[in-house]
C-alpha cells in the first residue's frame, strides 16, 4: 500500500517529484505528466494578493501549464484530434504531486481543482499553453443575489447566509465573529467580498481538494512547520528601511443609520398599454434600500393599478395593470435607505496608510482594527518574501517559523501567498505576514 506523503519527503535534499494533471475532457480524465505531454506547470495559491492594504486584494488561485501538442491533438480547431469539440472554457483540471522513490510507493497529493479559462494553441503549433482558475473565478463573476439587509449579525453569519443565498458551498471560518450592525451588499461580488473579508480580517482561497474557503488571519494557532537553510530556504528578501513607507494610520469607517422617508424613484410620462405592464430593474436614486414605504401612481381617471413589486437593495421592479388602451402615468417610489456616516481615526503623521471600509461599523471595532494596522506600520519586517524549494503540504493561513543562520533570521509568519514552479524540479516563492502583527487576533 502506498504511504501518505510527509514534510520530510519535500524537505529531502535528494528528492525527486512527479506532477500529474487530470484533464476532464470527458468523465474519464486524461492524465498527463513529464513522461508524456506535460512540459511545465506553475500554480499560485494566495489568500490575499499584493496591494496597499496589508490584508491584500482577493483573487482566484491560478494554474498555468504547457503541453506538448503532439500532432495537434490539443488544438481546438483540429477535427482529427480525439478532443475536437471538447476543448472549451470550464474544463476541470486537477493537480497532483508525489515524491518518487525506488524502494517505496507514496500516494499522490492533490493540490487543487481548477477550471480552464484560457487555451492558446495553433493547429500546427508544437505547444499549447493553458490557464485555469479555481472556483472563486466563477464566484466572482456570478450575479449579485438579492440579500436582505440584516441587523446585528457577525461576519461569519453574514458570509454564510450570503453564500447560501448564492447557492454555492463556501466554508467560512467560525472565528470571524466581529459584529456587523447593518449587513448589506453593494457592487460586484468580488468588490463586495474584498471589502468584507478585509474588514473581517479574513482571507479568500481554496483547499487542496478545490473547496472555496474564507479563513481567518490569526497567530493564535500552533506552528505548522519550521523552514531552515538545511531543508527549504534558498534566498530571503527582508523589506527593511530606515525611512518607513508609513509612519501612521488613517482609518475611515462607517456608522449606518436608517434614513427618513425619501423619494427613490420618479418617472413622469410613463407610457402604459392595456393589460399588465412589467417595468423591471429601475435603479433607486439612493441605497441600500431598507424599506419601500409607498408607491404613488397618478394617471387620468385612475386606470392604473399596482399589482405587485419586488425590490433589491439597489433596484425595484413593478407590475402595473392598465384598464384602457394606452395612457401616460407619473410614478413615484418612496422609502427608507441605509445612510452611512463616515468617521476617521487618524494619527498625527505625515505619511499615513489610508484605509476606508464600510463594513467596519462601530468605533470600538474601528479602534481595534486600527491597532492592527498600526502594528503593521510600526513593525520592522511586516512582510517577508523568500524563495524556497517548496512544500506543497503547507496551506495559506499556516503559521510557520523561518529559522536561518545564513540570513541571521528567526521569523514567525502567517502564509499569505505561495507561487510554485515545476519544470521537473519544484521551487516556490512565499510571502509571510509577521505573526506579531496579529497577536490577540482570534484569541
Amino acid at each position: 500500500m502506498p504511504r501518505v506523503a510527509t514534510d520530510a519527503d519535500f524537505n529531502n535534499d535528494s528528492r525527486y517529484l512527479d506532477v500529474r494533471l487530470d484533464i476532464y475532457f470527458t468523465s474519464t480524465p486524461l492524465s498527463v505528466s513529464k513522461s508524456d505531454y506535460l512540459i511545465d506547470a506553475d500554480w499560485l495559491e494566495e489568500g490575499s494578493a499584493e496591494s496597499s492594504n496589508p490584508f491584500g486584494a482577493i483573487s482566484s488561485n491560478e494554474l498555468s501549464f504547457r503541453l506538448f501538442n503532439d500532432n495537434g491533438m490539443f488544438s481546438p480547431t483540429n477535427v482529427s484530434s480525439p478532443y475536437f469539440g471538447k476543448i472549451k472554457a470550464g474544463i476541470p483540471v486537477e493537480l497532483f504531486i508525489k515524491p518518487i522513490y525506488d524502494d517505496e510507493e507514496v500516494e499522490w497529493v492533490q493540490l487543487g481543482k481548477y477550471y480552464v479559462t484560457g487555451w492558446d494553441a495553433q493547429v500546427t503549433g508544437t505547444y499549447v499553453d493553458v490557464v485555469a482558475n479555481d472556483a472563486w473565478y466563477n464566484i466572482f463573476n456570478s450575479p449579485m443575489p438579492n440579500y436582505p439587509i440584516t441587523r446585528n449579525t457577525t461576519y461569519y453569519d453574514f458570509m454564510t447566509d450570503f453564500f447560501n443565498l448564492l447557492g454555492i458551498n463556501v466554508t467560512v471560518d467560525e472565528s470571524l465573529v466581529g459584529k456587523v450592525p447593518f449587513a448589506f451588499v453593494s457592487g460586484t461580488i468580488k468588490d463586495f467580498l474584498q471589502e468584507l473579508s478585509a474588514a473581517a480580517l479574513g482571507y479568500v482561497t481554496s483547499t487542496k481538494n478545490g473547496t472555496p474557503i474564507i479563513g481567518a488571519f490569526t497567530s493564535a494557532k500552533p506552528v505548522r512547520a519550521t523552514l531552515t537553510d538545511a531543508d527549504q530556504i534558498k534566498t530571503v528578501s527582508v523589506k527593511q528601511s530606515i525611512i518607513r513607507a508609513y509612519d501612521g494610520v488613517e482609518l475611515t469607517y462607517s456608522v449606518p443609520q436608517i434614513s427618513a422617508v425619501t423619494t427613490l424613484v420618479e418617472l413622469n410620462g410613463l407610457t402604459l398599454t392595456q393589460g399588465m405592464n412589467e417595468i423591471n430593474n429601475i435603479a433607486l436614486s439612493a441605497g441600500p434600500l431598507w424599506q419601500v414605504s409607498m408607491i404613488d401612481i397618478k394617471s387620468n381617471n385612475d386606470v392604473v393599478t399596482l399589482k405587485d413589486f419586488t425590490a433589491t437593495q439597489w433596484l425595484i421592479s413593478l407590475l402595473l395593470e392598465c384598464t384602457i388602451e394606452a395612457i401616460a402615468a407619473d410614478l413615484k417610489v418612496y422609502g427608507k435607505t441605509i445612510g452611512l456616516t463616515e468617521f476617521t481615526l487618524s494619527d498625527d503623521a505625515a505619511k499615513q496608510l489610508s484605509i476606508s471600509n464600510k463594513y467596519i461599523q462601530s468605533t470600538e471595532y474601528a479602534e481595534y482594527y486600527k491597532s492592527i494596522l498600526n502594528a503593521f506600520v510600526n513593525n520592522d519586517t511586516p512582510l517577508l518574501s523568500l524563495s524556497i524549494r517548496g512544500n506543497p503540504l503547507l496551506n495559506i493561513g499556516d503559521k510557520v517559523v523561518v529559522s536561518s543562520t545564513k540570513y541571521n533570521l528567526n521569523y514567525t509568519g502567517i502564509i499569505q501567498r505561495m507561487s510554485y514552479k515545476y519544470t521537473g524540479g519544484l521551487t516556490c516563492d512565499m510571502t509571510l505576514l509577521n505573526a506579531e502583527i496579529l497577536e490577540g487576533v482570534g484569541v
